[in-house]
């Protein structure tokens, strides 16, 4: 039991290491403007800012070595580290200020709200074993990405990382294309959408261990 504990603490450390890489990655991007697009270009890398890491740790867990490593981190934890979401308060702010359309800033923030104050009812149930823990874990993950991929899809349809032309012909950067808000669309939803698939395969490992011969 010690070696075990042990190693998902590695494996959580391991994790978080990973995050702190992605974030600096994150920052230099939207130092150097790469965020940003023209208002007629593809929002191809919103989307594979998005995307692209959850098929390359799909694919990774083909690799039985990286599986038995996700299956030994602290389930706990993966799901705690979605409170980290309630920062999406902070959509809402920035739509107070008539800087972010409803369409988007709306139902961004309050799917986030609603994640993040739910993470660590959710991460204490299944510690605990709670009765009916498994389903409401499933619950959780299921809306938490269904929320991520709205949110993706609305930013998209907005355009919040294109450049806006005002009246006088120049153009303006928006929000989501500057710090800090930069972050959400090439750090935040990416790492932490990868987070949900880590935990469902943690999730999934239990259970199974946990069915008697």
């Amino acid at each position: 039991m010690v070696a075990t504990v042990e190693a998902s603490r590695r494996g959580t450390g391991l994790l978080a290491a990973v995050g702190g890489v992605w974030l600096a990655v994150a920052i230099a991007a939207a130092w150097a403007g790469l965020v940003v697009r023209d208002p007629d270009e593809p929002p191809l890398r919103i989307g594979l800012a998005a995307g692209l890491p959850v098929v390359i740790v799909g694919l990774a867990l083909l690799a039985p070595r990286f599986r038995a490593w996700v299956e030994g981190l602290d389930l706990g934890v993966l799901i705690a580290m979605q409170g980290w979401r309630v920062a999406g308060f902070a959509f809402l702010a920035v739509y107070a200020q008539d800087l972010l359309p409803a369409s988007f800033a709306l139902p961004a923030g309050l799917g986030d709200l609603v994640v993040g104050l739910a993470a660590p009812f959710v991460a204490a149930a299944v510690a605990h074993r709670a009765r009916g823990a498994g389903p409401l874990f499933v619950g959780f993950t299921v809306f938490g990405i269904a929320d991520f991929v709205m949110a993706v899809s609305l930013g998209i349809a907005n355009g919040i990382g294109a450049r806006v032309l005002l009246p006088d012909g120049t153009l303006d950067t928006p929000p989501m294309a500057e710090l800090p808000l930069s972050l959400v669309p090439t750090f935040a939803v990416p790492f932490l959408l990868v987070v949900h698939v880590l935990s469902l395969v943690r999730f999934n490992a239990e259970q199974r261990h946990a069915v008697p011969r």
